[in-house]
């Protein structure tokens, strides 16, 4: 079903708003930047790029520790950081060159960056617990990268530029697009991030390819609901599509089947926070500006997951991502009685008691209005994302 809110309050009772704040996706219109409203239902209209924060104002991703640990003698520990992603202030907990890091705290607020090495084990620091493959505080790598069956498969495909093709979903044949990285290895299992626009076109998408373009296999196709919308049914015609689309990219390009995230905006986002829920064996992660929560039946595993909300959008009003976040919280099996950090950049926190491969980080803006946030999202999505 689709969704869209209006903000013209003359418009809504207090049956009818009630009725609206449960349901999701409608018309986005890319162009300005404010909400346009549009018809009752639907979450509406997308605005243009806005200036938002700076993507990456937070630090050097990874700046806490080594990537990888190599053994040999115990090493140093990140350097305490105040721009670390999660959790604010600790250094990662893995060493420079040794098995043993001393800087990390160990369940508490170690620096975002990359975590330790795939597989390996990385020991806090202050607190000396032990964490598996990342940063005791900070989301750590999903483990070794999972071949899709188009890896080592040659392509004619361009890289760099987006490339229609179609694809069989249900009974239809749907286009879809995808941007294979600069220099793409098909020996190489990239991550890949499934972009879901706002309504009003297919493209009204977070410019994901400005940060991830050449570390990253994108993708976007078009919803299939009115106003060029995405429905959001569990069973519906566009769940069943985006299953298309990853299938078929992992049958003809290298990917890695452990590390796809979804990318929504708007009508996009409440798509993505269905996927969130009923895909959570398929999505490593998942980043939304906006939206609202059309979560269904019931949800699986744990989904790393960053929240994009401006607090004066009238459009999809913020209360929306409230509840996807705190559904979020609880399906990845967070301590809630923990209260959230601030973390770089501001106004992001980091809720310390979830696991520490699966944080949740919320972005609350204001002045934005239902603004793309694209100068925000683009940089802060992908610096989420390379962590694991």
């Amino acid at each position: 079903m689709t969704h869209r809110l209006t903000s013209a309050s003359t418009f809504l009772t207090s049956t009818s708003l009630a009725f609206l704040l449960a349901c999701g996706p409608g018309v986005d219109t890319p162009s300005t930047g404010t909400a346009s409203g549009g018809a009752t239902g639907t979450p509406g209209s997308g605005g243009s790029s806005s200036t938002g924060g700076a993507a990456n104002s937070g630090g050097a991703p990874g700046s806490g520790g080594a990537v990888t640990t190599s053994g040999g003698a115990p090493g140093s520990g990140g350097a305490p950081a105040t721009g670390g992603r999660v959790g604010g202030t600790g250094g990662a907990a893995v060493g420079s060159g040794g098995a043993t890091g001393t800087g990390g705290s160990a369940g508490g607020a170690g620096g975002r960056g990359t975590g330790g090495a795939a597989g390996g084990t990385a020991s806090g620091g202050g607190g000396g617990a032990s964490a598996t493959g990342g940063a005791a505080g900070g989301g750590g790598p999903t483990g070794p990268a999972k071949p899709s069956a188009g890896c080592g498969m040659a392509t004619t495909q361009a890289a760099a530029q987006w490339v229609q093709s179609n694809v069989m979903s249900g009974t239809s044949t749907r286009p879809y697009s995808v941007r294979l990285p600069t220099g793409y290895d098909p020996k190489k299992a990239y991550p890949v991030i499934v972009l879901l626009h706002g309504c009003g076109s297919g493209t009204n998408n977070v410019p994901m390819e400005k940060t991830a373009g050449s570390d990253a296999i994108l993708i976007r196709g078009t919803g299939s609901a009115a106003d060029t919308c995405w429905g959001t049914t569990a069973n519906g015609a566009d769940v069943m599509f985006v299953d298309a689309m990853i299938a078929d990219v992992k049958a003809r390009f290298c990917s890695d089947e452990n590390r796809f995230f979804a990318v929504g905006y708007s009508s996009g986002s409440w798509l993505a926070n269905q996927l969130t829920c009923i895909r959570s064996t398929v999505l490593r992660g998942a980043g939304t500006v906006t939206g609202g929560e059309s979560a269904s039946g019931t949800c699986k595993g744990p989904v790393s997951r960053i929240f994009i909300h401006d607090k004066d959008d009238t459009t999809n009003v913020i209360s929306g991502s409230v509840k996807a976040r705190d559904r979020q919280l609880t399906q990845n099996g967070c301590d809630k009685s923990m209260q959230p950090v601030p973390i770089d950049p501001s106004p992001c926190v980091n809720y310390p008691g979830c696991p520490a491969a699966y944080p949740v980080e919320w972005c609350e803006t204001s002045g934005q209005m239902h603004n793309r946030q694209d100068s925000l999202a683009a940089g802060l999505f992908w610096n989420f994302f390379k962590q694991f």
